[in-house]
């Protein structure tokens, strides 16, 4: 698990340094997942990386149902669920009115998380929200995408530079199966992320190219 452990220590820790360095009126600024503000999308990244050490203190289930692709499934992320998931971080960052606990809330989800894999077999197994088995390696790539993708959303709300780190942006170009796709079109790390992620349009030749391609879902 080294690389998808690296790549969820470096870019939670990218993502800590930028919202420390917020100032009260960016918290409400809007984003590109409506009807999110910047403070509830940051409170939706939290409660999806402090699901790595509640799933962690489940008992380790029996097999694993899903790998991170099959995380994505449309009929996992249906009208309903997303429904709930947009109103429980609007609920939790309307209970932290005071910035700097969001961002603390951020940063010992974190530490908590990075704790937890620090004791745990390569093979363990964790439970999802959803009641499914998934190796915790899988399961900690999606929290890459998580934080990589909503990093994405959450820079071009600030108006800042894209801070995907290197081995996190490399994981996920790989996982949305765009990155010989970047190559042969000449797209930087933050160009591929953005355009292989639908968050920033294609042109016809783009289209054509990824068009060769299975692309995976995020939801």
């Amino acid at each position: 698990m080294t690389d998808v452990v690296r790549a969820f220590d470096e870019e939670s820790l990218a993502c800590a340094r930028v919202l420390a360095e917020l100032t009260p009126p960016e918290f409400a600024r809007p984003t590109s997942c409506p009807p999110w503000t910047v403070a509830e999308l940051i409170a939706h990244v939290t409660a999806a990386i402090a699901r790595v050490p509640d799933g962690l203190a489940a008992p380790a289930p029996s097999r694993a149902d899903l790998d991170a692709a099959g995380y994505y499934h449309p009929r996992i992320f249906d009208a309903t669920a997303n429904a709930e998931r947009v109103a429980a971080a609007q609920y939790a960052a309307a209970a932290q009115p005071d910035q700097a606990d969001l961002v603390a809330a951020f940063d010992h989800q974190r530490r908590r998380s990075m704790d937890g894999i620090a004791r745990q077999p390569p093979d363990r197994l964790i439970v999802t929200r959803w009641g499914d088995g998934m190796a915790l390696r899988e399961f900690l790539l999606t929290r890459v995408v998580e934080l990589v993708l909503h990093g994405l959303d959450l820079a071009a709300a600030l108006d800042r530079p894209v801070w995907a780190t290197p081995t996190a942006a490399a994981l996920v170009t790989g996982f949305l199966g765009v990155d010989t796709a970047a190559t042969r079109l000449g797209w930087d790390q933050p160009t591929a992320l953005a355009k292989g992620s639908g968050r920033a349009p294609l042109d016809p030749n783009e289209q054509a190219e990824l068009a060769r391609i299975p692309l995976r879902p995020f939801g």
